[in-house]
């Protein structure tokens, strides 16, 4: 029984090739969760209010709206190992210019709002890239499985990103300059990574334009009302719940009367909450429950979020975090997992693209939660999002039940012999 759970939990690990990119992928993902919690700390501390943190985030909202859908198109026509390479070294240029500027005393909100706007630019391109790619290495059930590994890894890293960058904060010979440039350090680690791996050839040069191509992306969603459902779903969950980071700073500050440093307790509970969410339905995302198990994680996180707008103490808010982390973490990988398998192989880049817009909007939507917490506080803040999540999750639950009966089956790609 346990063997079984195991060869079928790691079943995408056994593929060399995708070990390599999912130990790069690792490694990006805990650079990137050490930014969330050091930028948000960086741009506080400027200012001391909630929408410093929000217009930060806004720099990668703005690029990646404009640059997601056109990601996956280039993602879908151009090697993907060469976009990795170019955009993985380009943040690793990014993190370390803010870090140099953060320890010369120079650096400004708009510095960080610049900063995160190329964030988003290259994201946009990497994200699909790396999504696609899965579907050339692996087939069949191991790629249902190494999305769900790739989301394990992005959990995992919550846990000890989180806590890196705390105590990397915490050090006075470090602080957040010195955390910045480690970032910078772990996304070389990545470049040379993906050295290591072969090759990924483009794809046949086709007449059609980059809008062309953008289009037919969209028209293949609109033409299958499940796929289209988990993409507008995805995208209203994101907005409304995974903005709670932006709040955590004051939330701590002016709610719990904590130091907004136990943000990293906060996000590294969340992240092992996650992680051990992740692992138990990993191999399990391919199952005829998958739907309801996607649902029933949506809610989990919509009532967390109304949990911890009343937590009375930070004890309180430790022990909400464990479900605002497994419910975050098991939604995003069901409902990523579901998209690739609505997808035709085809399409993976454009369709991830579309996605990819939930971050853009999530990023968007800090600035107007940072400037309402500021305004009603941060509890009434958490509340609200804890009900809109529920809301989309409501609404997103009836029109599954009434999908036609019409819609195109998921395209099933044979397994590897």
């Amino acid at each position: 029984m346990v063997s079984r759970w195991f060869r079928e939990t790691f079943l995408s690990l056994t593929d060399p090739h995708y070990r390599i990119l999912w130990v790069g992928t690792t490694l990006s993902f805990l650079a990137f969760s050490m930014a969330m919690i050091v930028q948000n700390i960086v741009a506080f501390d400027i200012t001391g209010k909630n929408r410093s943190v929000g217009v930060v985030s806004v720099g990668m909202g703005i690029s990646t709206i404009i640059a997601a859908p056109f990601g996956g198109v280039i993602a879908d026509r151009v090697s993907k190992r060469l976009l990795l390479l170019i955009g993985q070294s380009t943040i690793a240029a990014n993190f370390g210019i803010v870090g140099l500027l953060i320890v010369t005393g120079d650096i400004t909100i708009p510095i960080l709002f610049a900063s995160t706007l190329v964030q988003g630019l290259v994201f946009s391109f990497i994200a699909p890239a790396r999504q696609a790619w899965l579907g050339e290495i692996l087939t069949g059930p191991r790629l249902a499985n190494g999305i769900a590994m790739q989301q394990v890894a992005m959990t995992g890293t919550r846990i000890i990103g989180p806590f890196f960058a705390g105590v990397l904060i915490a050090l006075s010979f470090v602080g957040s300059g010195g955390a910045y440039l480690t970032m910078g350090g772990l996304m070389l680690l990545v470049v040379a990574t993906l050295a290591r791996l072969p090759a990924s050839p483009p794809r046949p040069k086709r007449a059609v334009s980059a809008l062309g191509a953008f289009n037919e992306g969209l028209q293949h969603v609109i033409a299958r009302p499940r796929l289209a459902l988990l993409a507008i779903m995805f995208v209203g969950v994101v907005m409304a719940g995974f903005s709670y980071q932006v709040l955590l700073a004051g939330y701590l500050e002016n709610e719990l009367g904590r130091d907004k440093k136990d943000m990293a307790w906060l996000l590294g509970v969340a992240g092992f909450a996650g992680l051990v969410a992740s692992v138990m339905v990993a191999g399990r995302v391919h199952s005829p429950n998958a739907w309801r198990m996607m649902f029933g994680a949506g809610l989990v996180l919509g009532l967390s979020l109304l949990g911890l707008a009343v937590a009375g103490n930070f004890a309180g808010a430790l022990v909400v975090m464990l479900l605002v982390g497994a419910g975050s973490s098991v939604f995003q990988l069901i409902n990523s997992a579901l998209l690739m398998r609505e997808s035709d192989p085809a399409y993976y880049g454009r369709v991830m693209s579309l996605t990819m817009l939930a971050w853009g909007f999530n990023s968007l939507v800090g600035l107007p939660f940072g400037a309402l917490a500021d305004a009603i506080g941060e509890r009434q803040t958490l509340f609200t999002m804890g009900v809109l999540v529920m809301a989309v999750i409501a609404v997103s639950s009836m029109a599954r039940l009434t999908l036609t009966r019409g819609t195109p089956a998921p395209v099933v790609v044979p397994a590897k012999g």
